[in-house]
């Protein structure tokens, strides 16, 4: 691994550390997210395949699940 990638998964790493939990479960989606981007990128860098609509799809993704957890939440409150 070059040392710039190696730099960029450190200030990652350690971002996501200062994330916040906005619902349960929700860090760990994010850390996936950031996995997946990663590995989304890899593959671009190999293959030149179009990433910005798969890396949009994921961060969909997790944005529908922090969405559908506070929205249950909220109903499991009432």
């Amino acid at each position: 691994m070059a040392y710039n990638d190696r730099k960029i998964l450190e200030v990652l790493i350690a971002q996501l550390d200062s994330v916040p939990d906005r619902c349960k479960g929700y860090k760990s989606e994010f850390s996936h997210l950031v996995g997946d981007v990663l590995q989304l990128e890899r593959s671009h860098s190999i293959a030149r395949t179009s990433i910005v609509p798969k890396i949009g799809d994921q961060v969909n993704t997790v944005g529908m699940y922090l969405h559908n957890t506070r929205a249950a939440a909220e109903e499991n409150e009432d």
